[in-house]
């Protein structure tokens, strides 16, 4: 092994940075993802929010347009901030378990105090009477915080292993 600023890398691998480099597609993937997930969550969600009575409907989009990115946000800076602890931005692939649990960790945190403070704080949202609650936080952007994420995870890892083994047959000439 050979110390590389800290780090140590094999003979011959990687130089440092490159795996960080390479690894843009896989965390631009996990933020289009967290677009796309998001963006059913919200919707599916909208009639326990009282911005669901609106009668301006660009209102709605805006408002929407709004939650999705931040969700996308939170989901893409939770992601980097795992890989960072762990040192890997393939952390899915290698440290599924433990990385999934700090992403929904902190996915959870923010959307604790995030809800607490625009329902109660600034107003910026309200519940409807149909929304559970648990002490006091709506339940469905729990449940979009526990289910998203791991939802996320799984898909990210099932489309790299089927990667992983076509560039396998690739490298191997089983392809051809």
């Amino acid at each position: 092994m050979t110390p590389t600023r800290g780090l140590s890398k094999p003979e011959g691998g990687t130089p440092s940075g490159t795996v960080w480099k390479t690894s843009v597609p896989l965390i631009w993937r996990w933020a289009v993802l967290a677009l796309g997930l998001h963006l059913v969550w919200e919707i599916g969600q909208l009639p326990f929010y009282t911005l669901w009575a609106e009668e301006d409907a660009w209102r709605i989009v805006l408002y929407v347009g709004h939650c999705v990115m931040g969700d996308a946000m939170i989901a893409t800076l939770s992601y980097l901030a795992v890989a960072l602890v762990w040192r890997q931005a393939d952390w899915p692939r290698q440290r599924p378990w433990t990385g999934g649990i700090m992403l929904v960790a902190l996915g959870l945190g923010y959307t604790v105090y995030s809800e607490w403070h625009n329902v109660y704080r600034v107003g910026a949202w309200a519940y409807t009477e149909a929304m559970p609650r648990v002490l006091g936080i709506g339940l469905t952007p729990l449940l979009q915080w526990l289910i998203v994420p791991v939802a996320m995870l799984m898909l990210v890892r099932r489309t790299g292993r089927r990667r992983m083994s076509e560039v396998h047959r690739i490298d191997t000439g089983e392809m051809w």
